[in-house]
């Protein structure tokens, strides 16, 4: 499937209690699922029906043989129902209604992103971008936030303190390296002994 600021994008799901990952495609026929619910839309039914239409697409488009064993249409439509009222569900209880989902098998999307720098910055992409971040000034979509160095600027207003003097005060948090924590030495000061780097000055 297609996103327009990540091009390619999968849809997995993941097993809370084992860790299984099973790519949705296995099972669900996703683009053929996505114009069911174009041509749905479009036909101007009732909501009533609309659902009930949504609902058959679902299950038209549901493999049983190769869905995970305890995965069926019950539990699709739970995550289903999940997603659709994160993206347009409404009212004072929104955030508890959105996580009342409680499923083993977790809805995961994985999708790449060109990430833009100030050697290929594109204004064309930008101005066509969804992903928004959210800062003190505002919502500010993510490549002008990271490419156009907007974020420099809004970390810059709102520190209040200089990473070393942070860890000065308050201590480095913990380091791990294959599952042991790296002693940081007194006050979380990095250890010399660790690393040792060389500098060459070079005269011209």
């Amino acid at each position: 499937m297609r996103h327009p600021d990540h091009g390619m994008f999968s849809p997995i799901l993941v097993n809370a209690r084992t860790n299984d990952i099973v790519p949705v495609a296995r099972f669900f026929d996703v683009e053929q699922f996505v114009r069911d619910i174009v041509e749905i839309a479009d036909s101007g039914r009732k909501p009533a029906i609309i659902k009930w239409m949504v609902l058959l697409s679902l299950v038209r488009n549901f493999d049983f043989a190769n869905a995970p064993p305890d995965f069926g249409i019950a539990e699709l439509r739970g995550l289903f129902g999940d997603c659709v009222y994160r993206v347009a569900g409404s009212g004072p209880n929104w955030s508890e209604q959105a996580y009342l989902y409680n499923g083993v098998w977790k809805l995961v999307m994985v999708s790449p992103m060109a990430f833009q720098d100030l050697a290929n910055y594109d204004l064309a992409t930008i101005s066509h971008s969804t992903t928004p971040m959210a800062t003190q000034e505002g919502e500010i979509n993510f490549c002008a936030y990271n490419g156009g160095r907007w974020r420099r600027i809004v970390e810059h207003l709102h520190q209040t303190a200089r990473l070393a003097e942070w860890n000065r005060a308050h201590g480095r948090h913990p380091i791990y390296a294959k599952g042991k924590e790296v002693e940081l030495g007194a006050h979380g000061a990095p250890r010399t002994d660790l690393v040792q780097i060389e500098r060459q000055q070079t005269t011209v």
